[in-house]
Parts: structure tokens; C-alpha cells; sequence
């Protein structure tokens, strides 16, 4: 079937750098490293990339668990900009790319994954009550090694679903004595952006016998060019009352637009080591993350204006074929009857930053006794906010002075509405009529030189982006006649302010505190006969988290003489609240309304006329505009257009505030939430050796108690989309985990090993699928109630009765090392998933905003997945040409890493074709 959507996305363009790091497919030598050939493996200094991989590939030869590593080429220079970049090295470890940099990470397909820093859990601020590591914020520049986990190693804190990533920074006894200073600088210009980024940083280091300190920071800014044309809330044409008898995709609406996302990182690594004596040594270090995004998107909207009975009937294919299930049809190209064109700005703001403190207490004089003890505190927030505006086209009319909004059936003369004192501010002309309200209130026309029928247009996906035409058909409107699309876009004074709003927003706080000891004996002569060693510890976790989403209020109409109520009252000093800053909000809803009583047309008895939100504005009235031409070559055949530049919402409370008078946080009950979840565990260990036979095996019990409070929803507020907050709901819930775990390594010579893991693991899920409540979606009802916001569905987002993830893992895995920085890997591996979370759909009915009760909707919820499973194989390789190719010195700098991985999954569900679902 065809999809259409077309995306490009920029990186980077012109690259300087003052102490550039290689590519990953480059193994270089300093003449250092070549000074070392001599040495074993076991006490490797080579540096560069050679000498990463040398690292990279003795990590995983050494250790009991099945483990793949990374380790930096040298100080400061792994070359990636976020360590989810450098992540992508490591077979089975897919990520995701935000605005062409590395943002989140699956291994084996899964996203339950736990991050640890340092060999304890850590606390980031892109994902604070997410499993899935979103490290965007995290400099890789600041880490001298990543180990992933695929196996369960019983002394790890935790342990994922399918597997742990540990981040490793330097600490100063790891470096030479004395003073060490390392920096570089990376400068670039973008093609497409046109902005000039930089990637700098540094570390300076002091060490003695007894004492170090090493301090270490990276910043870069950067300008991240991200387009997109394609499709918004997509739909099947027969949803909605659609009645065509062909079933097609037929979406809300179509966008294209320029997006730049502005980004600005900061991480500080400092960390303090002293030998106390006696065998004891202190380290104490923090680690600070901060990012500032700007993710800002200028485009053109083309749309049936969310009417539900519009899916369907809007669009009209012209090229198809059938796809062989239900009677659908793939459409390559349609007919587009264009009820809502509008330029949109939109900017979303957030800012992130963390703190992670470890003090730590270690134990080793030498004997067979070591251990360790350790605190960490952890801290995060993050606040995301959205600004946008619209700027719409049309005049909001099908003749002069007649109105398609908020039009009175019995006369259509009468649109928007407004109190005298903003009447006053236009000329006479605007005025739709000589009708006057109770206290002087006159109806105005919102767009007088916007056009007034709709543009008939063609979009054509047949190819690899999508193709619009049809813009020069004269169409009727302000401009006069003879006057097309293109002619109205190229006009500024075309342009009305459709809305503006702030939605969607969120805040995000996040505390952990951990304590845990843990204790190793080592054996000389082997503990009934085959026990090298035994470890065993304590932990306890407590991680809270705090979530608020919210949107922007401002209010109206407070104080305004003569103003009054659908009954007559007054209206509240304080005014209307509204969201929507919209030319299609009136107030007329119960919760609150503002207006004047006008004469009936037919009777002349007077009857209520609510108000208009939004006043006529331009484009440009307090906004800064700019002529777009350049989609990013993402779609064709767009003419130019005027649009908000978005960076005027970059504080979009202080935009608000000075448009409107102020800007108050709702909240949007269903998706603010507090969760407490607390951990305690305890493990015993043991190393074992029988022959070539070698391994550990373990068991962890874990105690988790969670404290969840939810919001309970009410009615849908007026004027925007959120609902009263009702009341709390308080959950307590407690349950136990007993999970063993065993890994086994066979070695066959010296390039042999063959390996074999199994463990019970378990991670908690989401914290949003324990915390979030009901959210309620609606619409404008369209033509059947105008002006008013009917459900159209609503998400139920948490359960805390929902069971964590659960699974049995099962891995074997084949090595063969034929180098000092070469090996060949092959693994397979079953993770039989007893308990986990997918979505499920029920039904419900809900007031709408008129007061009625709706049909019935769909209510989305996550529900308790049951007996799924993720298997495959994962193959791997890393080849220094040296190690095969010794006699040919022209190809001693180079290599080759690379993986493959094939990861298929199912749960028990099955899909509309018998299958079951993945």
C-alpha cells in the first residue's frame, strides 16, 4: 500500500575539527600503540581506535555474562554526539535517530532496558518513569566505556528485560599520576539551516599515590534540519459516518512543513578518589546532564477542520487498486475538496536536566575479603511546552456576509461577536450587519480579504514525495475575482489568526535515593571443589516521580460592561477561562459563559449571543512573519505562504501573558500523576571453574512496594480539552520476586568459547501505566451541533494493578577470537515473556460539551499481556585487517565492525488475517 509521507532529515553539513576522532569502520595506531605489540592482552595501553577495540573485544572475551562493550578511542574523543550514537555499534542494540542524533535504545527489539551509571541505576531526565533509555541528553564524549548486558550478571543492581547498559565515566585513578589535560573542539555549518553549531570539551585530571580529582564537561550546540509531508490522524473513510462504499485511508488532514530543532547540551563529570589506607578507598563523583531543545516547525495545513462527518467525503481517489483484504483500496492520488487551509507555527520548548551523586566506600587490602558500600542520590526534571498558532485563509463565509461559522439559521449575516469596546477598534466596514447587542456588541467579519469557497486540489503520492496541484483556479473571496489560491497565500493581509494555544505541556520531577553493600570472599583452593568465589549484598531503592501535564488558560470578557451569562447574569469578575484562543470558540457553555442579548431575526424576542474568543487579528499583529518557500524538497508543488515565525513562542508564557493578560496552568487530570515505587533486594553469588568449564550463578529476591495516587476525571472543561479534576484515587500494592540466574562458559582452546545463559528477570513497568488516568478526546461536532465539542474517544493511560514485566530468558552464544582486537560471535536466544503491557479497547459514553451524553466511544487502555515471547539470532564481528592481513602495511590502520540482528516476536493476540500479533 502506499504511504504518504515523505521525510528528510539534515545533519550536518561543513565539519571542522580540532582533534577529530575517526570513524567507526577506521582502526588507527598511534606510534605509541606500536611500542606495545608485546604486551598481553590482559594489560593493553594502546590508544586510538585500535585501542578501543582492543578494550571493546577483551571485555567480552573475560566475562562470565554475555556482554558486548565499547570503549573511547581516547580522552574525550568517542566519536558520536550522544552516547545512544556510539550505542549502535553493539550487535542487538537497535536505536532511534530524533532530528538525525541518537535518542533512545532497544536491545533485541524490546525497549525494557535498564541504564546504570557506574554499576548503579541512573536517573535520566528523558525518561525519569520510562524503561526505555532516552540518553539525547547524555554527551558521549564524557564516557570511557558502555558495557550491554544481554545476559543476567547476578552483581549488577538491576537487570532488564532484555538486557542492562552501564555506563562507565573516568574516575582519576584510572589515569597516569600527575596532570593530564585533554580537550578538542568540533565546529559545523548546516546546508539547509544555515546556523553555525560547535561540539566542544574537556577534561583536566590530578592524581597522586593517594589522592586524584578529574573533571571533565562537553557542550555542543547544534541546528537540526527535520521536514516532513504527509498525513495527520489518519482514518478509514467509512469511520465517522462516512458512507463511501469503497473503504480507503481518508486522514483528518495533510501537512508539509520546515522544521529546525535548536539543541543545546551540557554534561559535567567530577570525580574524587582518595586511598585512606588499610585497604580502603573513597570515591565520591557527580554527574550533571542538561538539555535545552527548540524543536520549531513552520508548514501549511490542508484539512476537512476536524469534522467528523467530513472522513470520506473530503477526498476523492482518482488513482487506486485494490489490496486484496476487506475491499480496501491503496490510493496513489485524490481529489481534494480543501474545507480549511491555515499556515501553522509550532514550538516546542523543553528543558531537562540531572543530577546523580555516588559516594561509595570500597574494601580491598589484598586478602580474600573485598567489599563495598555506596549512596546515591538522584534528581531530575523536565519541563516541555508547546506554543502554536494558526493562520488561517478563509473568510468563513460561502457568500458576503454570510456566514459557515457559528451562523444563526435564521440569519446568516450573524458570525462572530464581539463586546463594543473591540468593535470600536474596526472600521465600520467589517461589520456583517447593523445588529447591535444588549450593551452595543456588533458582529464583525474575522477575515474580510480571505477567500470564501473551497479550493478544489489534487495530491498525487504515486512517487517518492508528494506532489500538490491546482492552486491557480480563480476562486471567489476578498480579493475579487479572478484571484486563485496561489494569489491568496502570496497575500499577508489573507491571513487571520485561527488560534492560538499552549497544550499538551508537562512537568516532570524525579528523586532516587539508594543504599546497597555488597561482599566477595575469594577462595584459594576451591570451595567443594569447584567454588571460586561468592559475593552477596543488600539494596534499597526509593524512586519517586511527580507528573503534570497541563495546558495554557487565559481569560475573557472579565469586566466588560453590559457582559453577561446564558442566564442573565453577571459575568465573573475574573472572566471565562479558555484555552483555545480560537475565531471558532464562543462562549456559550454552561460552565461559563460571556455575551449580550441580541433581537431573535424572526421574532425579535431577545436571546443569548455569546461571545467570540478570539478576536479578528492578523497574522502580523503581534507576531513576527515570514514568507516560506523552502519545505525542505519534501514535497512539491507547494506555492510560497505566510506563516509565524516560531521562534516568538519560545517563551510562550510570556507570549501569552502579553497577548491576553495571563496564562494559567490546567491540568489535565487523566495524565498528571505521583508514583512512589521503592525496592528492596537482596543476592547471593558464586563463581565457579570445573576444567574449561567456568561460570556464575545467582539468586536475587526483590520486594517492591508502590504507592500510586491518580486523578479522578471529571466533565470536559469548557473552551478547551481537558476535565475537572474530581478528586484522588490512593493505591498501595506489594509483591515479591525470587530470580536466578546462571551463566556458563565452556572455552575450546584458545579461540573457542561457547556460551549459555538462562534467568528469571522482572522490571517494573512505565510509571505512566501505573499512574495515568482517563483522558477524554472530542471534536467539533460539525454541522449536527455547531460550535459545539463533541467525544470522540478517550484514553484510559494506568492501572497500578498491573503486574510488572516478567520473562525467562534463555541465551547460547558461539566465539571465536582469531586476533588480539578480532573476533566473530554468533548468538540465538528466546525470552519466553509471562507478563507484560499492550493495549487494549473497550467502550464508554461521556458528557459532551453541550451537556449531552455522546454515543458510544472507544476507550483505550493498557491491559496485562500474557505468554509472548521475542526470539533470535544476532551475529557479530570485529576484524582489525592487521590481525588477518599482517603483511600488508598499507591496510595495518584499518578494520571492520559490524552485526546483524534478526528478532522476530509474537503474544498471544491475533490479528484480523489469524495471525498472531507482535
Amino acid at each position: 500500500m502506499t504511504t504518504p509521507r515523505s521525510k528528510s532529515v539534515w545533519t550536518r553539513g561543513l565539519t571542522l575539527a580540532l582533534l577529530a576522532g575517526a570513524s567507526q569502520a577506521v582502526i588507527t595506531t598511534t606510534a605509541l600503540a606500536q611500542t606495545t605489540e608485546e604486551t598481553a592482552v590482559e594489560e593493553i595501553v594502546v590508544t586510538g581506535v585500535r585501542g578501543s577495540q582492543l578494550k571493546s573485544v577483551d571485555v567480552k572475551r573475560k566475562e562470565a555474562s554475555i556482554v558486548d562493550a565499547i570503549s573511547s578511542e581516547d580522552i574525550g574523543k568517542l566519536p558520536d554526539v550522544t552516547i545512544v550514537d556510539s550505542l549502535q555499534r553493539i550487535t542487538g542494540v537497535q536505536i532511534q535517530r530524533d532530528a538525525g542524533e541518537g535518542k533512545t535504545v532497544n536491545i533485541r527489539g524490546l525497549k525494557q532496558v535498564i541504564t546504570l551509571l557506574n554499576g548503579e541505576q541512573y536517573l535520566s531526565a528523558g525518561n525519569m518513569g520510562e524503561a526505555q533509555p532516552n540518553l539525547l541528553d547524555v554527551p558521549s564524549q564524557l564516557m570511557n566505556q558502555v558495557l550491554v548486558y544481554k545476559s543476567t550478571d547476578p552483581n549488577n543492581a538491576l537487570s532488564g528485560i532484555s538486557g542492562t547498559i552501564d555506563l562507565r565515566t573516568r574516575r582519576p585513578f584510572q589515569m597516569s599520576e600527575g596532570f593530564t589535560l585533554a580537550g578538542a573542539v568540533e565546529g559545523q555549518r548546516g546546508d539547509r539551516t544555515s546556523e553555525d553549531d560547535y561540539l566542544g570539551n574537556i577534561l583536566a585530571s590530578w592524581r597522586n599515590d593517594r589522592v586524584g580529582l578529574l573533571v571533565s564537561a562537553a557542550q555542543s550546540k547544534s541546528n537540526l534540519g527535520n521536514n516532513y509531508s504527509g498525513t495527520v490522524a489518519l482514518s478509514g473513510n467509512n469511520d465517522w459516518g462516512g458512507t463511501n462504499p469503497n473503504s480507503f485511508i481518508s486522514p483528518h488532514g495533510y501537512e508539509s512543513f520546515n522544521r529546525v530543532v535548536e539543541r543545546k547540551r551540557t554534561g559535567v563529570n567530577v570525580s574524587f578518589e582518595a586511598d585512606l589506607g588499610e585497604g580502603f578507598t573513597l570515591i565520591a563523583e557527580g554527574f550533571y546532564a542538561k538539555l535545552d531543545e527548540y524543536n520549531r516547525a513552520i508548514g501549511i495545513n490542508i484539512s476537512n477542520r476536524w469534522d467528523g462527518g467530513a472522513f470520506g467525503n473530503w477526498t476523492k481517489p482518482t488513482d487506486f487498486q485494490p489490496v486484496g483484504i476487506g475491499g480496501w483500496q491503496a490510493v496513489s492520488e485524490y481529489d481534494i475538496d480543501a474545507w480549511w487551509i491555515n499556515s501553522f507555527s509550532v514550538n516546542r520548548v523543553t528543558k531537562s536536566e540531572s543530577k546523580n551523586y555516588n559516594l561509595e566506600l570500597k574494601y580491598d587490602n589484598g586478602g580474600k575479603f573485598t567489599s563495598e558500600v555506596r549512596a546515591i542520590r538522584a534528581n531530575g526534571e523536565k519541563l516541555s511546552m508547546n506554543g502554536q498558532a494558526q493562520g488561517d485563509l478563509s473568510n468563513w463565509q460561502y457568500a458576503p456576509n454570510r456566514f459557515n461559522l457559528f451562523r444563526n439559521a435564521q440569519d446568516r449575516t450573524r458570525g462572530p461577536f464581539y463586546p463594543k469596546a473591540i468593535c470600536d477598534q474596526y472600521p465600520a466596514s467589517q461589520r456583517s450587519n447593523a445588529v447591535a447587542g444588549s450593551a452595543g456588541g456588533c458582529y464583525l467579519t474575522p477575515n474580510p480579504q480571505g477567500y470564501g469557497e473551497n479550493p478544489q486540489l489534487h495530491y498525487d503520492i504515486s512517487g517518492d514525495h508528494p506532489v500538490w496541484s491546482g492552486f491557480d483556479t480563480p476562486i471567489s473571496g476578498g480579493l475579487g475575482a479572478g484571484k486563485t489560491l496561489r494569489d491568496y497565500m502570496a497575500n499577508k493581509d489573507s491571513y487571520a489568526i485561527g488560534a492560538f494555544s499552549s497544550e499538551g505541556n508537562n512537568e516532570v520531577e524525579s528523586d532516587m535515593n539508594v543504599f546497597r553493600a555488597d561482599g566477595h570472599y575469594r577462595f584459594d583452593d576451591k570451595f567443594l571443589g569447584f567454588i571460586t568465589k561468592v559475593d552477596a549484598g543488600v539494596r534499597q531503592s526509593d524512586r519517586s516521580i511527580s507528573v503534570e501535564q497541563f495546558h495554557l488558560f487565559s481569560s475573557f470578557y472579565g469586566g466588560v460592561a453590559g457582559a453577561v451569562q446564558k442566564n442573565g447574569t453577571a459575568v465573573p469578575a475574573a472572566g471565562c477561562m479558555a484555552q483555545w484562543k480560537a475565531i471558532d470558540v464562543a462562549m456559550d457553555n454552561n460552565q461559563c459563559s460571556a455575551g449580550e442579548f441580541v433581537p431573535n431575526p424572526i421574532t425579535g424576542v431577545p436571546e443569548f449571543q455569546p461571545y467570540t474568543v478570539n478576536r479578528p487579528t492578523k497574522l502580523y499583529t503581534y507576531n513576527n512573519i515570514q514568507f516560506v518557500t523552502d519545505l525542505g524538497g519534501v514535497t512539491s508543488g507547494m506555492p510560497g505562504f505566510w506563516a509565524i515565525d516560531p521562534k516568538d513562542f519560545d517563551d510562550i508564557v510570556a507570549f501569552q501573558n502579553k497577548v491576553f493578560g495571563g496564562a494559567t496552568r490546567v491540568q489535565v487530570p487523566g495524565q498528571t500523576y505521583d508514583v512512589d515505587l521503592k525496592e528492596q533486594s537482596a543476592y547471593g553469588a558464586a563463581d565457579f571453574s570445573i576444567g574449561n568449564l567456568s561460570g556464575n550463578f545467582g539468586l536475587r529476591v526483590i520486594q517492591t512496594e508502590l504507592l500510586v495516587k491518580q486523578n479522578n476525571t471529571g466533565d470536559t472543561l469548557a473552551y478547551g480539552d481537558t476535565n475537572a479534576d474530581v478528586g484522588d484515587t490512593v493505591t498501595r500494592r506489594k509483591y515479591t520476586d525470587w530470580l536466578p540466574s546462571l551463566n556458563a562458559v565452556y572455552d575450546l582452546g584458545d579461540h573457542w568459547k561457547f556460551r549459555f545463559a538462562f534467568s528469571k528477570t522482572m522490571q517494573p513497568l512505565d510509571l505512566g501505566n501505573y499512574g495515568g488516568g482517563l483522558s477524554i478526546f472530542t471534536a467539533d461536532c460539525g454541522s449536527v451541533k455547531p460550535g459545539v465539542r463533541c467525544v470522540t474517544g478517550a484514553s484510559s493511560s494506568g492501572n497500578p494493578m498491573l503486574d510488572p514485566w516478567r520473562s525467562d530468558n534463555f541465551d547460547g552464544a558461539v566465539e571465536y577470537y582469531f586476533g588480539r582486537a578480532s573476533m566473530f560471535n554468533l548468538s540465538a536466544f528466546k525470552l519466553k515473556i509471562d507478563s507484560f503491557v499492550t493495549s487494549g479497547v473497550t467502550t464508554g459514553r461521556f458528557t459532551n460539551g453541550d451537556g449531552s451524553l455522546s454515543d458510544p466511544v472507544n476507550v483505550s487502555l493498557p491491559v496485562q499481556g500474557q505468554s509472548g515471547s521475542v526470539e533470535g539470532v544476532e551475529v557479530g564481528a570485529k576484524i582489525a585487517f592487521t590481525d588477518v592481513i599482517p603483511d600488508m602495511p598499507i591496510l595495518s590502520n584499518f578494520g571492520i565492525d559490524t552485526n546483524y540482528t534478526y528478532s522476530p516476536s509474537e503474544e498471544s493476540r491475533v490479528g484480523l488475517d489469524g495471525h498472531k500479533l507482535p
